[in-house]
């Protein structure tokens, strides 16, 4: 770089502007002898002020970052951080922890390691070339009509036996899942559901899935006005149940238009966690039953209700419909995350071969 002015303090001060219209921009906090953890804390402070991510995901990055990354391979030089060392912390990671824990290090890893690009420390991010890792096992079970019928009255009768002290609400738990059935929502969504997210007196019953409840270490529990991804947000015409649920959820709301459908004694909405213990304590109480119906009683959490809406309109809509009503963009993750696969194939590919193959051997043997 070159610059030619009348004297040379006026030379400097020039050369000076020119590097600095040259500047990246940001100050260089990492070097080839900074650590894993050191590009941790760089990559975490660049996520928390870039204000992208939600509190709740940079939350996760600090759990990953403190409970696995760091314990696993925070003392390593980013100069020694090689393809081949990368693989071998994630494989170990895999055998001594879980698929879930080796996951979470690739991507937080993958994140790190693309900040000391950014930072000319590293040439190329390592993370990119190490062995693909395998994918949590998929959940199997969806419950059938009859299943949805039986856990419905077994629900009632948790709900109305008699006892020597107060009976659980339960008929938040009854609701809540006609509700997810009826609308693929997930347990967040439903419980963020106000009254002015309902048309319940049109022609055809609608519902606005537009928030979910998110708890952080930060704020606590709040409704966020989006679903999980903003783009998620879709208005869904209600079945007769799920219809029937709303009303009886509204009958029981404030008359507020925020008045939460699924609400506390003050008015606040029903945290997840409330919901989830509430089923859990319905499925250890009625464990022998549910498995009587056939039912997976270890997959029998609120997960199940949402694969069961996708599974059952598949079946009968097929892949795109059940993916709109999920809210997916994409087809492809509803095929490999929610719907069930059935053992069976449905018996018209015999009726339809057979009609095939049929006319050919019977033309066959008229020539």
């Amino acid at each position: 770089m070159k610059a030619v002015a009348a004297t040379a303090d006026a030379a400097l001060e020039l050369l000076k502007q020119r590097a600095a219209e040259l500047s990246t921009g940001f100050e260089q906090l990492l070097s080839v002898d900074s650590t894993i953890a050191d590009a941790c804390q760089v990559w975490l402070e660049e996520v928390r002020t870039s204000g992208r991510v939600e509190v709740s995901t940079l939350e996760g990055y600090q759990d990953s970052v403190r409970t696995i990354v760091i314990p696993a391979c925070g003392g390593i030089m980013l100069r020694d951080l090689t393809v081949g060392r990368a693989d071998r912390i994630l494989q170990r990671i895999l055998a001594t922890r879980s698929i879930s824990a080796a996951r979470k290090a690739r991507s937080a890893l993958s994140l790190i390691c693309g900040t000391a690009v950014r930072q000319d420390v590293l040439s190329f991010n390592p993370i990119r070339d190490v062995q693909r890792l395998p994918s949590s096992p998929k959940r199997q079970s969806y419950l059938s009509p009859g299943q949805i019928e039986t856990a419905r009255a077994l629900m009632h009768a948790w709900r109305t036996a008699p006892s020597d002290g107060p009976r659980p609400d339960s008929r938040k738990l009854e609701d809540g899942m006609d509700i997810m059935i009826g609308t693929s929502a997930r347990i967040g969504e439903i419980l963020a559901l106000r009254r002015t997210d309902v048309e319940i007196t049109a022609k055809t019953p609608t519902l606005l899935i537009a928030a979910t409840l998110v708890t952080t270490r930060q704020y606590g529990m709040r409704r966020k006005p989006t679903p999980k991804r903003a783009r998620q947000t879709r208005r869904v015409t209600l079945p007769s149940f799920t219809a029937a649920a709303v009303r009886r959820r509204l009958a029981s709301a404030g008359v507020e238009p925020d008045a939460y459908l699924f609400a506390t004694r003050t008015g606040r909405s029903y945290s997840v966690s409330n919901f989830e213990r509430l089923l859990r304590s319905f499925v250890h109480d009625n464990e022998n039953a549910l498995r009587e119906a056939n039912i997976v009683v270890d997959e029998f959490t609120t997960h199940i209700f949402r694969r069961t809406a996708a599974t059952l309109v598949e079946q009968a809509g097929g892949i795109t419909l059940a993916s709109r009503l999920l809210g997916h963009a994409s087809e492809a993750v509803t095929r490999a995350n929610y719907v069930v696969t059935p053992e069976q194939v449905d018996p018209v590919t015999a009726m339809i071969l057979d009609d095939a193959i049929g006319r050919l051997t019977n033309r066959a043997r008229g020539a």
